[in-house]
């Protein structure tokens, strides 16, 4: 009576605390990635170029670099290891041996923060981010930002940006910036 007293408990426990993992999650360094890419993008005597479509209306101009950074890590520069981050996402990852790509998501059901989903595709054979996808969610005086960017390796950053209110559509802006050589 008294050995059932105990096992019962102990093995309540032993299933209570395997069930519970205490291992802490590792999520790719995003914000590492950018940090290298910009410092390379600084390094180069190259402008940024900055193409702006909205309403059927296209406008270029250059971007100094220092806002540039600001921009592409406002937009997708997230840090998984930040303590309100740690356990918000869900990792998948999928490996195409055929294709030699890799993709690794990265979702939240979380509606509080602005990063609903990012995904990165990494060429297997040269181990190496060929882009990052990423889809944020924001209000902003009253409207609804809706940002769907991509970010391609030693290329260009794309941002496609749907404003709405009140569930209507009332613009389309897209933003390709440029710093790749014969791009």
């Amino acid at each position: 009576m008294l050995t059932r007293r105990f096992i019962f408990p102990l093995l309540l426990l032993f299933f209570t605390a395997c069930s519970h993992s205490t291992e802490e999650k590792t999520h790719f360094p995003i914000t590492a990635f950018l940090v290298e890419e910009l410092a390379e993008i600084d390094s180069l005597p190259i402008a940024i170029i900055l193409t702006r479509e909205n309403n059927g209306k296209s406008d270029t101009a250059v971007v100094d670099k220092k806002k540039f950074r600001a921009l592409a890590m406002q937009l997708i520069g997230i840090d998984f290891q930040e303590n309100k981050l740690k356990n918000k996402y869900q990792e998948l990852v999928l490996e195409d041996a055929a294709l030699g790509n890799i993709s690794i998501g990265y979702t939240t059901e979380d509606e509080d923060l602005p990063i609903r989903k990012i995904e990165l595709n990494i060429d297997a054979g040269a181990n190496k981010i060929k882009s990052i996808f990423a889809e944020r969610q924001e209000d902003e005086d009253g409207k609804l930002l809706i940002r769907k960017i991509l970010w391609t390796s030693a290329t260009e950053l794309m941002v496609n940006t749907s404003y709405y209110k009140e569930g209507q559509l009332l613009n389309n802006l897209t933003e390709r910036y440029n710093w790749a050589i014969g791009n």
